[in-house]
């Protein structure tokens, strides 16, 4: 946008035009500095990051991942318990990623089965407020 400029006033006007196109063009680079160094300060990199992770379509994912990684670790120590050699090491090892690995691979049939076992145990018992009372009540003797 161009304008041809022939006096003084022309001239005038297109100087003071242009300060302000150019007083807002640096309101934008501050406020867009501002918003990128506040975005890539590392407790916020940090923040962002577990947060997009954690949310969204790769949830269950990574539920699925711990509770194998958890499941590994815990068989490790329950079928080892502290082992000093080398080659117990090793063999915990292998069990336990052995472990994680099958048990993320088939954690959907896991939750199923442990769901259902957890309904089983704790299976709800008809209450007392369900129950019918001993003795019948007759309305008119609680309202007279």
């Amino acid at each position: 946008m161009k304008k041809r400029v022939k006096n003084a006033e022309d001239l005038a006007l297109a100087i003071a035009e242009l300060e302000l196109i150019a007083a807002a063009q640096k309101k934008d680079i501050q406020e867009t500095y501002k918003s990128v160094s506040e975005n890539l300060k590392p407790l916020n990199m940090l923040k962002n990051g577990v947060r997009s992770v954690f949310s969204g379509e790769y949830q269950e994912d990574i539920f699925n991942a711990l509770l194998g990684l958890g499941s590994g670790f815990l068989g490790r120590r329950l079928l080892l318990g502290s082992s000093r050699g080398m080659v117990g090491k090793s063999i915990g090892k292998a069990i336990q990623w052995g472990l994680a690995g099958l048990v993320s691979k088939n954690a959907e049939k896991i939750k199923e089965k442990a769901g259902e076992f957890i309904d089983r145990f704790f299976k709800k018992h008809k209450t007392a407020s369900t129950k019918s009372p001993a003795f019948p009540v007759d309305e008119h003797q609680i309202h007279p």
